[in-house]
């Protein structure tokens, strides 16, 4: 039977200033303009399930998600995003290891997994869900490493930096699912945040 699956990056974080690590980073006011925007401009059939990654963003964005659509969410470790170092280490230090990871799909850096065993964790992840909801339409919330990893391998493109980078926030890829995956449309913004009231005086 074939189903729908939705892959939502988070929206946008208060980025931390003096560490690499963003898992407690909560989404900030704009990122909750942008995922109900989103839920606005929905572009398939509601979804009957939510899948989110673990950490704070995702599960944020999940709740307004959940919130509008009236659907529990479902935590996914699996989904948790792809990191090269997760202790925390200034930012310029986890670029030069971002770095050697992306040039060197093998490497493995401190955090124990190569970009390699993430493009196969984060496939193995989302063909379990397809299984899950069985033909009907479900909101996957992540991250834009680990999905950049997935839609890569579904164009049969080699994943970059450039294009991890080039996925917005709050934006949404659709996935066909059946007998195999299928990438029906990459990642776009879909609505327009509404914009914030000007500052008291």
């Amino acid at each position: 039977m074939t189903g729908t699956l939705v892959l939502v990056r988070h929206g946008e974080i208060v980025r931390p200033a003096h560490t690499s690590n963003f898992d407690r980073a909560p989404l900030s006011e704009d990122g909750e303009s942008q995922m109900r925007a989103l839920t606005r401009t929905w572009p398939v059939n509601r979804p009957t399930a939510i899948f989110a990654s673990p950490l704070r963003r995702s599960i944020e964005s999940a709740l307004l998600l959940a919130e509008a659509f009236h659907v529990l969410i479902t935590k996914r470790p699996c989904l948790k995003e792809w990191s090269a170092d997760e202790s925390g280490i200034p930012q310029p230090e986890y670029k030069e290891l971002e770095r050697r990871a992306w040039a060197d799909f093998d490497f493995l850096p401190p955090s124990k997994e190569s970009i390699a065993h993430a493009v196969v964790r984060g496939r193995r992840c989302i063909e379990g869900i397809a299984k899950e909801v069985d033909g009907s339409t479900a909101a996957i919330v992540g991250h834009g490493a680990l999905f950049s990893l997935v839609t890569s391998a579904l164009k049969g493109d080699r994943p970059t930096e450039a294009y991890k980078d080039s996925i917005p926030f709050a934006s949404a890829a659709i996935l066909e699912s059946g007998s195999d995956l299928r990438l029906i449309r990459d990642f776009q913004v879909y609505g327009n945040p509404s914009p914030r009231g000007d500052p008291p005086r």
